[in-house]
């Protein structure tokens, strides 16, 4: 009876262990019973390994995969995506190396700015594609010129690096100069198209140039900007005036900014006047920068600064929103003649800009005219053809369009038609040379004579003297402008000249 409730207690106990002696006494039933249990937990574990053994498999592969990632992005960080060599910020890095090991030997070493040029043209007319095509054909023929010790990098979009090291002197640099020139400006094939560009290439040297990196950098950076403000297929080694020039100008730009955030601009006029009745018609504004510390400032000290960062476009803003407010005290019959740039012309904002002057300020849209040169029409199709549409624009509202310093650009007599301007201004120059210069006296005639042909008024800029009014009112002028009728003035005493005018008329 014992037995019988040990063995059919209702407990499964078949994982407990059981030692030989146990096995014995139990029933065949139990026993299989056991067994089978025993096999389902081995099976368990079994399945527990394997799985333990994939997840262990698994997060070594990830902790690899992560590891491959990391390095990849830190790569990405110090490597151009287009052409494969080291970016601005590698550079920085091993030109701080090779500063410091050249520092402590005394060897001279050389650091190359290379500027493209028209590369962004090539990103504008042919895309981005095109545009990085170009740019791995030029690292690969430069990294063809340098030596192996030598560091190549691309640190921007249209600039290359270079770390010439191990120099013998400092004029060694001259020689890779003129050989990274050649390398450049060799023919280029994209999509079956021969290109072309050129460079501008600025050096600093080690260790007349300075120690540190960013110095180095810098002062071959300026002098790469000279190169290219004075002509192509120039290098140009960095000298002191070149630094003191690049300081005046990171001097400017700050004012500047300074400036059209404080209102430092300013306009003065100088009169336009009708050749027969002598009396004003327009008045031209002229930028002043009335500056805190050096008084009023012509553009000449400025402009150039504010076109290449850009800052022509809010200067230019203030100052046709100020020639228009003051042209509406002015007589209704007088108007207001503002230069754009070619920045301001090709901008963007500017029919929003004009818009929004003349909608604020109340001045009648034919009283506003805008002289814009040659240069601003561009030369390659698109850049006509938006130059054209923009000019359509702007006569479609009823402002007046005028070609400033005509003569002295290469306007052709097609796009002169296609244009259709209300005004031809004759470039001073031309002017003032017709009583000595027969050929100028021609050119003016020529001028006056198309400017008929194509329903345009010109007007004779920079008349200095009675003799130059009457000669430009012979050869077809029915404006002119110019010294003779004033100097530039503010508003106010514009405005008094032009109520005394009609004061005597009366």
């Amino acid at each position: 009876m014992e037995h019988e409730e040990n063995g059919s207690s209702g407990r499964d106990d078949s994982s407990e262990p059981l030692s030989p002696s146990d096995i014995i006494g139990l029933p065949a039933a139990d026993i299989a019973r056991r067994l089978n249990r025993l096999a389902q937990l081995e099976r368990v574990i079994e399945d527990r390994g394997e799985e333990l053994q994939w997840v262990n498999e698994r997060l070594i592969t990830e902790l690899y995969e992560r590891q491959a990632a990391e390095e990849s992005v830190a790569q990405l960080r110090v490597t151009d995506a287009v052409t494969g060599l080291p970016n601005r910020v590698a550079f920085e890095r091993k030109l701080e190396r090779a500063a410091a090991e050249h520092a402590s030997s005394g060897a001279a070493a050389g650091v190359v700015a290379i500027g493209i040029e028209k590369l962004s043209k090539i990103r504008d007319a042919l895309g981005l594609s095109a545009a990085d095509i170009v740019a791995r054909q030029l690292g690969e023929r430069l990294r063809a010129v340098l030596r192996g010790t030598d560091v190549l990098a691309r640190i921007g979009d249209n600039e290359f690096g270079l770390v010439l090291s191990h120099l013998r002197v400092s004029n060694d640099a001259g020689p890779i100069a003129r050989k990274l020139i050649e390398a450049i400006e060799a023919p280029l094939r994209v999509d079956g198209k021969e290109l072309r560009v050129t460079a501008a290439i600025g050096v600093s040297v080690l260790p007349e140039d300075g120690s540190e990196a960013g110095t180095l950098l810098a002062r071959a950076g300026a002098a790469m900007q000279f190169a290219r403000e004075n002509g192509m297929r120039l290098f140009q080694f960095f000298n002191p005036a070149i630094g003191e020039r690049g300081l005046r100008r990171l001097r400017i730009e700050a004012e500047l900014r300074t400036a059209i955030e404080e209102g430092q601009f300013g306009v003065q006029y100088l009169p336009r006047v009708n050749i027969r009745s002598r009396r004003i018609v327009a008045n031209e504004a002229l930028v002043r920068w009335y500056h805190p510390e050096r008084g009023p400032l012509g553009p000449v000290e400025f402009l150039d600064v504010a076109e290449e960062t850009g800052l022509i476009v809010p200067i230019g803003m203030q100052v046709l929103r100020r020639a228009c407010e003051d042209a509406t005290t002015w007589p209704k019959k007088v108007g207001v003649q503002v230069n754009l740039s070619p920045r301001e012309f090709r901008g963007e904002t500017l029919l929003d800009a004009v818009d929004e002057v003349l909608a604020s300020t109340g001045l009648e849209a034919h009283r506003l005219q805008v002289d814009i040169t040659e240069v601003s029409l561009g030369r390659r199709v698109s850049e006509v053809a938006t130059s054209l549409a923009t000019i359509a624009e702007l006569r479609g509202r009823g402002v007046r369009v005028a070609l400033d310093d005509f003569g002295s650009g290469a306007c052709s007599l097609t796009l002169l038609h296609r244009c259709r301007v209300d005004m031809l201004k004759i470039d001073g120059g031309f002017v003032r040379a017709m009583g000595e210069d027969i050929g100028a006296a021609a050119v003016v005639r020529a001028i006056a004579g198309l400017g008929r042909r194509f329903g345009a008024r010109v007007i004779a800029e920079g008349v200095e003297t009675e003799s130059q009014l009457e000669m430009a009112r012979k050869s077809g002028c029915v404006e002119a402008q110019g010294f003779l009728f004033g100097q530039p003035a503010p508003a106010a005493i514009i405005a008094r000249t032009m109520r005394e005018a009609d004061r005597k008329a009366k």
